[in-house]
């Protein structure tokens, strides 16, 4: 890498983020690159090593799962989240679905959401859709090809088989479908109770480098909201027991005060209200600050475990650890013989 040369930038393709879309918003950027191709996430890594690209964009969920990053690789920062939420692609909304309607979705952590959102919705994944309905698999279906899941489930829905399927939004982009879809997300209605938290890392795109990468090459590239939900994500993903990861919702972001006064009041959540506003009724800090919830949802989406915390962006890593260290302690309590949560 040069100082004046353009910068070597590559993608690690996959399906758990639209990184050929975010690389194309990079055009829109001051900075001179150039693409190099490559066909993995290992690939990329292989090529950060030796020299052959200067940068590597991946999914931070493909990150994540990885495990740590190779010696002489680091996290450089964090591309602007985006499309980190489910769709439903149905005629109805989710709260005007027929009574006991049949969705579909690859994903256990949006199935209990949905069974919690309405109850009486049978919510299943494509194998169990099979077995319910005695129904041969077909070939084109892989359980772990989300694009055969797609067009298997639109054909079901267009048959009227099922009422709608759920599935990632950017999927449901890159699909091409022109098709009603209605976001299930983490903003709930003004008569809902209930929200739909993404899963760990969803929406993020993270930059990988080699140790040492200056920053300020890239400032304009990177976000600061996104690389706190990366830091705060994986430090819960990490110390959490593998056997709930993917029961788990968790958002992480930067909210002015006075959105998260207007939250509270519409929620009724005195505490958090309180503790922005004095007894004078006026706002106690103009800071942004970080706002860190997760949830654990049951099999049946009856009953969920959550947890919220609202601090200073400066503290963020101290509250994430003491969350931490409380989440794995609640859950062990809720779980606890089955009695509360059933997994």
């Amino acid at each position: 890498m040069s100082e004046d040369g353009p910068l070597l930038i590559a993608r690690a393709p996959t399906d758990s983020a639209d990184l050929l879309g975010t690389f194309s918003g990079l055009e829109d950027v001051e900075i001179e690159f150039t693409e190099v191709s490559t066909n993995s996430l290992i690939e990329g890594f292989e090529k950060l090593q030796n020299g052959e690209t200067d940068l590597l964009l991946a999914a931070a969920i493909d990150i994540s799962e990885s495990g740590e990053l190779e010696e002489g690789l680091m996290v450089v920062g964090a591309l602007p989240l985006r499309d980190w939420n489910y769709v439903l692609v149905s005629e109805n909304r989710p709260n005007h679905l027929p009574k006991n309607a049949i969705i579909l979705s690859q994903n256990q952590l949006v199935r209990r959401q949905l069974r919690r959102f309405r109850p009486d919705n049978r919510v299943r994944s494509a194998k169990a859709h099979l077995g319910i309905t005695e129904t041969e698999k077909p070939e084109a279906l892989d359980y772990d090809d989300i694009y055969s899941f797609v067009n298997w489930a639109e054909e079901l829905r267009q048959s009227e088989d099922i009422d709608g399927y759920a599935i990632p939004r950017h999927i449901h982009r890159l699909a091409g479908f022109k098709t009603r879809r209605h976001a299930l997300t983490q903003d709930a209605g003004e008569e809902e109770l209930f929200r739909f938290l993404p899963l760990p890392h969803a929406g993020t795109i993270v930059i990988i480098g080699r140790t040492g990468f200056p920053r300020n090459r890239i400032a304009s590239l990177l976000d600061q909201e996104a690389e706190s939900s990366w830091q705060v994500n994986e430090t819960l993903v990490k110390n959490m027991n593998p056997e709930i990861k993917n029961k788990v919702g968790i958002l992480v972001r930067h909210r002015q005060p006075g959105t998260l006064i207007r939250e509270a009041e519409r929620r009724r959540d005195l505490l958090t209200r309180n503790a922005l506003i004095n007894p004078e009724g006026e706002i106690t800090t103009d800071e942004v600050k970080i706002d860190i919830q997760i949830e654990l949802v049951s099999h049946r989406g009856n009953s969920t475990i959550s947890m919220q915390r609202i601090a200073d962006l400066q503290d963020a890593v101290a509250v994430t650890n003491f969350l931490s260290d409380e989440w794995l302690k609640l859950v062990k309590l809720g779980t606890r013989e089955g009695k509360f949560l059933d997994l």
